[in-house]
Order: structure tokens, then sequence, then C-alpha cells
């Protein structure tokens, strides 16, 4: 089981690897490039709207025991919520491994919305349970009864988890109000231990990068991710899901900061 982990990680990672690849190769392997891209961005557009939560790819990915590779506990919500995890890190494992991607769960994850029009990737994502971080169809994933898992910090948290620390926070509150509209509750995750799950070589700036990320949407950062042993798998550093449910959305911060004490 753990040889299917590292097989899977290492095979998501050379993704980047297969594109320079794939630039430096004949030409014809841009015609196939631009089939690959076509038929994702259509695929995309056939399937505008559509939530997979119960694709039998999804159920199959659920039953690798993720969340043993760090170890991390295993979080569950009740439908038709909005839960928010913090920090981002590089690749949100916390949210992934100790809620997503577990048995039984319905979870609906927000990511980015340029990764689906990755070719292969961008329609797994579908499958697996995942919208685009749009404002409409997160709203339309509620309608529909969804628990509706987001990852506020986005691109400007991925540059700072260079720094190491999980406290370090980029505000954004476009979820709450969502939440308030939509009349659902909410719940705060903090992910103790996510941005020790790789080391990433500190540039300058740092203010500016993430306010530079924010606006292009791109991290800023030194591509260096060194995880277990210097690969590109997540260490093995045992992950803490503490979670609280908001019962006054104006309180968030302060909720989630008493999450955040290291004394807790």
């Amino acid at each position: 089981m753990m040889l299917m982990c590292i097989l899977i990680f290492f095979w998501l990672w050379s993704l980047p690897l297969l594109l320079v690849m794939t630039i430096l190769m004949a030409p014809a392997a841009w015609c196939v490039l631009a089939l690959t891209t076509s038929l994702s961005i259509y695929l995309q557009w056939r399937h505008h709207g559509r939530i997979f939560v119960r694709h039998p790819i999804r159920q199959w990915l659920s039953r690798i025991p993720w969340h043993e590779w760090f170890p991390c506990n295993v979080l569950r919500f009740d439908k038709n919520s909005v839960v928010a995890v913090h920090p981002h890190g590089l690749l949100c494992c916390g949210a992934v491994a100790g809620i997503h991607l577990v048995p039984g769960s319905e979870t609906v994850l927000c990511v980015a919305p340029v990764l689906f029009y990755v070719p292969v990737i961008g329609w797994l994502l579908r499958l697996i349970g995942c919208i685009p971080a749009r404002l409409a169809e997160m709203r339309v994933a509620l309608q529909r009864g969804h628990t509706l898992l987001v990852v506020p910090g986005g691109v400007p948290e991925l540059v700072l988890a260079e720094t190491g620390d999980d406290r370090h926070r980029f505000l954004r509150h476009g979820f709450l109000r969502l939440a308030r509209d939509m009349q659902v509750p909410v719940f705060t995750v903090f992910v103790r231990g996510e941005c020790s799950l790789f080391h990433i070589p500190k540039g300058p700036c740092l203010q500016r990068r993430v306010w530079w990320s924010w606006r292009l949407n791109v991290p800023l950062v030194v591509p260096v991710f060194l995880g277990w042993y210097g690969t590109w798998l997540p260490k093995r550093v045992p992950l803490c899901l503490l979670w609280k449910k908001i019962e006054d959305i104006d309180k968030y911060d302060d909720m989630l900061r008493s999450l955040m004490n290291p004394k807790l």
C-alpha cells in the first residue's frame, strides 16, 4: 500500500518533467499536446457544472490510506456546509489526505481553475470531486447540498509556506460571505505541520512576492521543493487537524487564532 502511495506521488510530480520533454521532442509531440489540450477543454465545456462525488476513481483513491503516510487524523463533516482549511502549504496535504480522499467522504474540493485545463489532470480532478474555485460554481455546489472544502489562502499562502510557519496566513473572507448568503454552517480546520512537509528555499522580499502572487495567481517562489529524503514526496511529518464550528462568522479570525495556539 505504501508503494502505491509512492508511485502515485511520483507520477503527479513527474508531469512537469513530461511537459519539458514534450517541448523538446519532435514536432509530432506538439500535435499530441494540442490534441490532448483540445480534448481537455472540450471535456470541461461538456461537463461544465457537473459535480462528481461518488465516481469509481474517487472511491478507489479513497481506499488508499493516504493519512497513514504522515500520519494524520481524519475528519468528516455534515453535508451542506463550508469547511475552510488553513494553511495551504505546498500540496494541501492535510485537506486532501485528512478530509477529501478518505472512505465515505463526499466533500467537494475547490482548486485553482487553471488546473482544469491541464491535459489528463484537469479531467481527473473532476472525477475525484474537485471544482474550480469560482464563486458561481461554489454556490451551485452548496445549492445541491454538498460540503464545500476550501483552502482560502491559495497561491499567496503557498509562497508563505517557505517560512515553515503554519500560522502565517493570507486573509481572504469571500467564502464567509458565501456561507452567510447561503445560510450554511462554517467549520474551520487548522493543519498543524502542513508547512513542514517540504523545504522551500527562502527568497527575498517575501511580502512583495506574496502580493504579486496574489495579483498574478502564480507562486513566486524558488522552484525547489525538498520533501522526504530530498524527493518530491511530502516528508513523513505527523499532521494534526484541529477544527471548530464557527457559531458567529464575524468572529472567524478569533476562532482560527485560538486553534493556532501552540499550547493546544
